[in-house]
């Protein structure tokens, strides 16, 4: 782990480096950039995406007037101003081969999204470039903008957010714009507040989609809407940036201590991006910690992707998260340039002037450097567990759902053992998850009924799972302990369905290719384990299961993780269950293990209770009583 101190220089390399890249692949109208990857609809002519989204950054580095306009990067020149002034005139005429608006609009729209930092990036550039457009070049900016900037039928998502900016920067620039739809757009962000901090990412709080677009654009939009047009209305203003403020608060425990991130939900092709959140907290005073402790989170989670090729050798994006992991972490609405989302990364790192405190505050440690912790957080249904000796954090998730069962709906997501994010036979693995199976198909938790959460750090789901022709109910209940955790099943089967059986796994253990897990296992025991580099898990059946798996790639397929090339998966299984069948196992993940064996001795007493309430008793006394839910 590099513990060297995060500084202004390391930043200023990196962001040359990245703009030399996406440069060096711009199209001759500077409004499109072909960058490699798998393509999509928005890739045809060349990614637009790439270049709005690369605004982020341009624009937060021209905010600051101290700052040159020009760049280094081994020898070449790169004019920032004249690179975004190519993207805002070209993108934005219909005369230019890189016009933005070739296709017709649709009432949720790509573009529409793209908006939001186009009139940013013109307002935050106002002096340098908007100032010096001539009368034409800026009505055709505005016509762009307006375009894509009607007001939809409703308001279905984040997305309110863009259609705010768009208009919010466009009054900004003393421009036509809708005051009616930045009003509506910022009232929709109250029926989707569900307290804490939290927005329930759905028309109206409910669904309970919860996930990284809580930073991504619920509190990077509030904080450029704060910026460009808060001053209009203080009383919202305020009360927006105190939400900011309480997400800001639990943000450093999700950080691991190598600066890796529990990786979790859609869009994690956007990789660094969830730093703009905080950085811009701290310039709008909305950040509750010191500026040494984001410091050491912004420096950490860099290089984190940097070191794992998440930037190509030749300073372009990746789509995946890093060079060896599964491109299946893109979904269908990520283009080739959709990546470049992680530019809201220098957005806020720019916004700050260069004799900022951030820059030289001795950096403090990370919660999970500080000491272990368990942290309950309802409004989500989520469990955050960190272990200061290996500086691991684990995401348990009972109630955030979302559209892909892969990315939302394991009972654990966790730094030392990211999650497989591929399908394997169109169907997402055992890991981190209790699978019903006909033999044949595998099925996979997909929603939640219902749930709950608790103090000491405790989960509780019910579900439903379709195998064998029937739909089966399940009642789960998870108890954690530092790295280990008990996992407590009720699987009641439809009568209709024929005969079903369990397939239960650990979490993945990810290696780089050439490194040699360790791969262990006792049948008579019940436990299956594998390990490398310093990391390792385990699972041990302790009833209702009937057999396991040696630790090997789902399905013959190494390819699935969110991180690492390849992968190993301990597996425990019920051959066929009983109409009503418990299975209780007890999982490790973390450290490596020496003596696997020993998790036997750890492992608890499991009852449930007539009234439902699951008991687990720990060796020492330890008694955590989960209730139905």
């Amino acid at each position: 782990m590099d513990d060297r101190p995060f500084t202004c220089a390391e930043a200023r390399d990196l962001w040359a480096r990245l703009v030399a890249g996406w440069a060096s692949r711009l199209d001759a109208s500077g409004a499109r950039v072909r960058l490699d990857g798998v393509p999509n609809d928005n890739d045809a002519g060349g990614s637009y995406e790439g270049v709005t989204r690369m605004l982020w950054g341009l624009s937060g580095w021209l905010s600051r007037p101290e700052r040159p306009a020009r760049l280094q990067w081994r020898g070449e020149t790169l004019d920032l101003e004249a690179l975004t002034r190519a993207a805002l005139v070209s993108g934005t005429d219909p005369r230019s081969p890189g016009y933005w608006g070739g296709t017709p609009r649709r009432a949720y729209d790509q573009r529409t999204v793209e908006s939001g930092q186009v009139a940013f990036a013109a307002w935050q550039t106002r002096s340098r470039i908007w100032e010096r457009l001539s009368p034409d070049e800026r009505d055709r900016l505005v016509g762009w903008l307006e375009r894509f900037g009607e007001r939809p039928p409703a308001w279905n998502s984040n997305w309110a957010l863009f259609w705010a900016l768009n208009h919010a920067a466009r009054k900004a620039l003393g421009q036509r714009h809708d005051q009616a739809t930045i009003d509506s757009a910022l009232d929709y962000l109250e029926g989707a507040y569900c307290g804490d901090g939290w927005y329930d990412d759905a028309p109206q709080r409910g669904p309970r989609h919860f996930d990284d677009y809580n930073l991504l654009v619920f509190a990077t939009h509030v904080l450029a809407w704060a910026e460009c047009d808060g001053a209009t209305q203080p009383e919202r203003r305020e009360r927006l940036l105190e939400r900011v403020r309480l997400g800001m608060e639990r943000l450093p425990l999700f950080f691991a201590a190598d600066g890796a991130y529990t990786e979790y939900g859609r869009s994690l092709s956007y990789k660094f991006a969830r730093l703009g959140a905080p950085l811009w907290a701290y310039r709008l005073g909305c950040w509750p910690h010191s500026p040494g402790l984001l410091r050491r989170i912004v420096g950490r989670h860099l290089r984190w992707y940097v070191d794992r090729g998440a930037v190509r050798a030749d300073g372009t994006l990746r789509q995946e998260l890093t060079a060896g992991g599964s491109p299946a972490v893109r979904e269908t609405y990520i283009s080739t340039g959709a990546s470049y989302w992680a530019m809201l990364a220098f957005a806020g790192l720019w916004a700050l002037a260069d004799d900022d405190p951030f820059w030289t505050a001795d950096e403090e440690p990370l919660p999970v450097e500080r000491g272990d912790f368990v942290r309950v957080f309802p409004q989500p249904g989520w469990v955050l567990v960190g272990t200061r000796a290996n500086g691991a954090v684990q995401r348990f998730n009972a109630g955030s759902t979302g559209h892909y069962p892969a990315k939302y709906d394991k009972f654990l997501y966790a730094t030392a053992a990211p999650f497989n994010v591929g399908l394997a036979d169109g169907a997402p693995g055992p890991d981190s998850m209790l699978c019903l199976t006909d033999g044949r198909a595998l099925a996979h938790r997909s929603g939640t009924d219902s749930y709950a959460v608790g103090e000491p750090g405790w989960l509780r789901m019910r579900y439903r799972q379709r195998a064998g022709g029937g739909t089966h109910e399940i009642d789960t209940a998870i108890v954690v302990r530092g790295e280990l955790h008990l996992r407590a099943h009720r699987v009641r089967l439809d009568p209709a369905a024929g005969p079903v059986g369990a397939l239960e796994g650990a979490a993945p253990l990810g290696y780089p290719p050439g490194a040699a897990p360790v791969i262990r296992g006792d049948a008579q025991a019940g436990w299956e384990y594998a390990g490398c580099g310093g990391r390792g898990v385990a699972i041990l059946r302790l009833r209702g299961y009937d057999r396991q798996l040696p630790a090997a790639a789902w399905r013959g397929r190494p390819d699935l993780n969110a991180v690492f090339a390849e992968h190993v998966l301990p597996l425990i299984a019920a051959e066929r269950l009983s109409p009503e069948h418990e299975l209780v196992c007890l999982v490790h993940t973390g450290a490596e293990l020496d003596d696997p064996a020993r998790l036997a001795a750890a492992a608890p007493e499991v009852a449930w209770r007539e009234d439902g309430t699951v008991s687990v008793a720990w060796p020492g006394g330890d008694v955590v009583l989960v209730p139905p839910c």
